[in-house]
């Protein structure tokens, strides 16, 4: 299984073509990255995270994906896809990046709070592997934390509880 993953900050935009492997992890096959301000707004840079992508693949010699995968920061709505404004990203004001990017790609597109995405691969592939609760803290352009709480991912309103 071929996916796409993408990640919105403040500082700079990441996109990474993996490749799913039998025993259930991802390996990346190929990424690319680029200034936020480069591409200001949610339309220019969501074009350029599309245009990343097809690069990705064609260089891969990959047809199509699968799945695609997007972080950002909050606050947003994880269940509808889209990105309300967080205070670090002017311009991004209830933008439906799902499903532009389902549209641009032609894959089914997950969003999620860049904190609990990060919780949760920390959870499922590395340190906290075997934990039932735990914290994620990030520090970055903006701080944040994702909660793992009693096995499950802890969202609270507007997906920002950590």
């Amino acid at each position: 299984m071929k996916v796409i993953g993408a990640d919105i900050g403040g500082t700079k935009v990441s996109v990474c073509l993996g490749s799913r492997i039998p025993d259930g992890t991802t390996i990346i096959i190929g990424r690319s990255r680029f200034p936020t301000a480069a591409f200001p707004g949610p339309t220019a840079a969501l074009a350029e995270i599309a245009r990343r992508a097809r690069e990705l693949m064609a260089e891969s010699g990959v047809t199509e994906i699968e799945r695609i995968g997007i972080s950002c920061a909050g606050p947003l709505d994880s269940a509808r896809g889209v990105v309300l404004s967080p205070p670090n990203m002017p311009h991004w004001d209830a933008v439906p990046v799902c499903e532009i990017l389902q549209r641009e790609l032609g894959a089914p597109a997950r969003l999620e709070n860049d904190a609990n995405a990060a919780a949760l691969a920390e959870w499922q592939f590395g340190a906290g592997r075997g934990t039932r609760n735990m914290v994620f803290l990030t520090c970055s352009t903006g701080m944040g934390a994702g909660l793992i709480l009693d096995g499950r991912l802890y969202r609270g309103r507007r997906d920002l509880a950590g």
